[in-house]
């Protein structure tokens, strides 16, 4: 009966070693597994967060350009403004005959003249209302270029959002303002438009 006893217990203990044998190596499998699985997904995260800050980075740089750009034109703008009013002063460009003030008429040969239709001799643009003019369109150039590097940014901002690593090339196209019988495209310089060389 002992010899029984000691068999059934080294069955029952080969039995609960064989069992514990095959739980741990379960459990180390799945462990193993399991961290496999969470370096994949950490390798995965870092690898998204090295594209993402590279996107930021890229963003940055076309931000700066696109600052350096606008800021650029508008001086370019500011200049050609005071350009046209040196020029214009000194009278190396001139008004379409249009626009031009027309000489009132002397005051005593208004009086003599019999015909009341003096409407010729009144209206056209003076050199104030040239200046005004010239300084206006010049902030109608600059809020073109302002609306234009602000839909390069949001096109760029839109492309980031995306995930796109490289913004595509930014279509610098702009929407035509004003009424449809050939106004100015944003961008265009309005300030040459009522001045001919």
């Amino acid at each position: 009966m002992n010899i029984k006893l000691i068999v059934a217990l080294g069955f029952l203990l080969t039995s609960i070693f064989i069992g514990w044998c095959c739980y741990d190596y379960g459990y180390n499998s799945a462990q193993s597994e399991q961290i496999q699985t969470y370096e994949t997904q950490l390798e995965d995260l870092k690898t998204q967060a090295d594209n993402a800050l590279n996107r930021e980075r890229n963003s940055y740089k076309k931000q700066e350009q696109l600052e350096a750009k606008y800021l650029e034109k508008i001086k370019e703008l500011q200049h050609n403004e005071t350009t046209l009013i040196n020029e214009y002063h000194a009278n190396n460009l001139r008004l379409r005959d249009s626009l031009k003030a027309k000489q009132c008429p002397d005051v005593s040969s208004t009086a003599n003249s019999t015909s009341g239709n003096h409407a010729t001799t009144t209206g056209g643009l003076h050199d104030t209302d040239v200046e005004f003019l010239i300084r206006y369109a010049a902030r109608a150039d600059a809020v073109a270029e302002q609306l234009k590097s602000a839909q390069a940014l949001i096109q760029q901002d839109r492309a980031l959002c995306n995930g796109q690593t490289e913004p595509s090339n930014i279509n610098e196209k702009i929407v035509s303002q004003g009424t449809s019988r050939g106004a100015p495209k944003a961008g265009a310089k309005t300030s040459q438009g009522f001045i001919s060389a």
